[in-house]
């Protein structure tokens, strides 16, 4: 069966711890009636740098709010792709009780192929002594044709009991054989459509971390005005 691989997946919180501020140049004055520069996205206390424009604090909010949303859509992924990922399991492992029982069959079936075999060498080998006895000297023809009769009633029950056990055996597997097929290739489709969406979160996760990684070192601890904070959520 196909084994689902699941690469490990370490989805860190963003809300919000930020690492330190990169050095920028030193802030300019701020603008006539305008609050001071106190803010930072991250959360800490401006150490100086450059004042972020309206503009730029705009982008970085949209920044923000991408990351977080994207984080939210991954961990969603993740639920439903766990979920499934133990619904696969569970259905291995019924495939495999049924592939034991399917071998188990199909043992039985190996065995009446090979009485049947056998049976189609004494079949031909009494046709050969049948001819010969036809062409036999007519005193010996009488035994022969007693030791026949004998061989040929042996024959005859054999194949009745050949026939009952084909009955008996050969159907119920290879139904058996045919539903297993079906349900094992099912799954496997199951599996590939599994691990492709899989490796889609993981490579979005990590490009998620990556767009966090960049908006901290953009971002997070550059100083801006409250008043463009407020200009810009009144949609100004």
């Amino acid at each position: 069966m196909t084994t689902l691989h699941r690469p490990p997946l370490i989805i860190a919180s963003l809300m919000l711890a930020f690492a330190a501020s990169l050095a920028w140049a030193q802030t300019p004055p701020a603008k006539p009636g305008a609050k001071p520069a106190g803010k930072t996205l991250s959360g800490k206390a401006p150490a100086g740098g450059k004042l972020m424009t309206r503009d730029e604090l705009r982008s970085c909010l949209k920044r923000l709010d991408d990351v977080n949303a994207r984080i939210k859509d991954i961990e969603a992924q993740r639920l439903v792709l766990d979920r499934e990922r133990a619904e696969l399991t569970t259905a291995g492992e019924v495939l495999l009780a049924e592939r034991a029982n399917l071998d188990r069959q199909l043992v039985a079936v190996r065995e009446w192929e090979t009485r049947t075999r056998a049976h189609a060498a004494e079949v031909e080998t009494f046709n050969k002594r049948s001819a010969e006895a036809q062409a036999a000297p007519r005193s010996q023809q009488d035994k022969l044709a007693k030791e026949l009769a004998t061989d040929r009633e042996r024959l005859e029950k054999l194949r009745e009991t050949l026939a009952a056990d084909e009955a008996k055996l050969v159907p119920p597997y290879r139904a058996a054989a045919t539903t297993y097929n079906e349900r094992a290739l099912a799954r496997d489709a199951k599996v590939t459509d599994w691990n492709a969406r899989n490796t889609a979160t993981v490579d979005a996760s990590v490009q998620q971390q990556e767009d966090r990684a960049l908006w901290l070192n953009e971002c997070a601890n550059r100083p801006y005005l409250e008043d463009d904070e407020t200009a810009i959520k009144a949609g100004k």
